[in-house]
């Protein structure tokens, strides 16, 4: 018996290994007609969005890429800093390209042929163009100028919507402020009326609807500061107006009153001159009078009506001489604003007076 040990082992076959599980994947069923009308109506809309936002910014775009390639000079950036424009301000100023120009460059940009009006500024093809006026007699002129153009720049880029609520606050502003505002608006047709009450409001009128206020606030960092520009330059021309009122007033109740006295000095002499002859004839008639002390009140009487009708003599030429001096110094006025007038106006020749 072979008792020798076998002491090694035979290798164990490995067990069978199990693939893993893969999962079954199922086709996606294909969509039905209306799940792709409704993929297709949300892609339009999403399109269309798209557009509409892209269109509403167009003015945006359009106002960013102009105000960078600008290059104001000296003078546009000196007046831009005396504005105090908010950023959206600086935007929409910069990028209509102010630009000041002298009187026959003006012009040629903005178009006015008669010699009674005094054009300042336009805004014109999206741009601003200034009369580069240079006086000390009208402080604040240009500055106002300015920004009148601006509001109307501004006012182009305004959307309807916000327009008609904006007219409805400027409604109550002019009848609040009709005998400052409406002598100017006359000058223009009703949808033209709507843009110049507010350009007028924003540069004339301190007080606002506190939403019109707000709105202003977008574009000006001092509202009020505007206001003050129109009324330094437009004061020297609003003084010699209301004195001038004041002289026609005056020389209609003196007129009236030389008119008056005048009438009644020769009613007056023509009464007394007939009782003179009357006193002189009766004097030569023998036994006219009662008495010496009748014929001496008689007298009295006459003088007393003549040093009357010679007071009212003096008094009439005094008024005459009064009259006259308010006459001329009505046309020294007048004179005045006519040169103020010039200044500001690009169609008259310097020193030249309007006829």
């Amino acid at each position: 018996m072979n008792n020798e040990q076998n002491n090694s082992f035979t290798e164990m076959p490995r067990p069978f290994e199990v693939a893993p599980e893969v999962p079954v994947v199922e086709p996606s069923p294909k969509p039905d007609k209306k799940s792709k009308r409704i993929i297709t109506i949300i892609c339009i809309i999403i399109i269309l969005a798209c557009c509409g936002y892209l269109l509403c910014q167009q003015d945006f775009m359009q106002d960013r890429l102009k105000a960078w390639s600008f290059k104001p000079t000296a003078e546009i950036s000196a007046l831009e800093e005396k504005l105090n424009l908010t950023d959206a301000g600086k935007l929409i100023f910069n990028a209509s390209e102010p630009v000041l120009e002298q009187r026959e460059a003006f012009n040629e940009h903005c178009e006015s042929h008669e010699k009674e009006i005094s054009i300042l500024g336009c805004y014109t093809n999206r741009k601003i163009y200034l009369y580069d006026i240079k006086t000390d007699e009208l402080p604040g002129v240009v500055e106002s100028t300015a920004a009148h153009e601006l509001l109307h720049a501004i006012w182009e880029r305004l959307s309807s919507s916000e327009r008609n609520i904006i007219q409805a606050k400027l409604n109550q502003v002019y009848t609040d402020n009709y005998d400052l505002l409406s002598k100017d608006l006359e000058l223009y047709n009703t949808q033209e009326q709507n843009e110049e009450l507010y350009v007028r409001a924003a540069t004339q009128i301190a007080e606002l609807p506190s939403y019109l206020e707000d709105h202003f606030a977008k574009y000006f960092n001092d509202q009020n500061a505007i206001v003050d520009y129109y009324s330094s330059y437009i004061t020297p021309f609003r003084k010699l107006e209301k004195e001038m009122e004041e002289l026609e007033q005056e020389l209609t109740e003196l007129g009236e009153k030389i008119d008056q006295n005048t009438a009644k000095y020769q009613s007056d002499a023509d009464s007394l001159a007939t009782e003179v002859d009357e006193f002189n004839n009766c004097a030569n008639t023998l036994n006219c009078f009662s008495s010496q002390y009748a014929f001496n009140t008689r007298r009295n009487e006459l003088v007393a009506k003549q040093s009357a009708l010679d007071a009212l003599y003096d008094e009439i030429n005094t008024d005459i001489d009064t009259y006259n001096q308010k006459v001329e110094k009505y046309n020294n006025n007048l004179l005045r604003t006519e040169e103020l007038e010039n200044i500001i106006n690009s169609n008259a020749n310097p020193g030249e007076l309007i006829k």
